[in-house]
């Protein structure tokens, strides 16, 4: 019996307003916490977005480092050349901080960029690529016109 009348009286005090001015500047505090809470709140997102724009600004430059560091491995000489030619958006970190996707973008620069890799094609280039003609045979310029004109270089 004793329940049912605390009860009684919980809901009696409920519904009665005892104290006006006691209820109103508890309304009051709550709205100024509320204010101040969302302010912090706001401004705890504003230092989380400045955050996450730094830790991305310092990530793609680590990415960048350690690309460079890979191509020099690899043993190129200008790493930044080669560096123009990969696909940074498909470079990603794994949770050890090793490059992902660094292999087949270098494999495939590789197959597309051979004189880059090649130490003969480096040094001696592709300038005798337009002749077929065997080192061997001495043409005259007049002889190596007309093959090209009848086709046959």
């Amino acid at each position: 019996m004793e329940t049912n009348n605390t009860e009684e009286q919980v809901t009696n005090e409920e519904t009665t307003l005892n104290d006006p001015k006691a209820v109103l500047a508890a309304l009051d505090r709550a709205k100024s916490d509320a204010k101040k809470f969302r302010e912090q709140k706001e401004q705890l997102e504003i230092d989380l977005n400045s955050t996450s724009q730094k830790i991305a600004e310092f990530s793609g430059r680590l990415l960048h480092e350690k690309v460079l560091q890979k191509i020099s491995a690899e043993g190129i000489k200008d790493p930044k050349r080669l560096l123009r030619f990969m696909d940074m958006n498909k470079l990603e970190f794994d949770e050890n901080l090793e490059v992902v996707g660094f292999d087949d973008q270098f494999s495939k620069l590789k197959e597309d960029l051979p004189e880059i890799f090649d130490p003969k094609l480096r040094v001696g280039g592709q300038s005798d690529a337009g002749v077929k003609a065997s080192v061997t045979t001495q043409y005259t310029a007049t002889q190596l016109q007309a093959a090209k004109i009848l086709g046959k270089l």
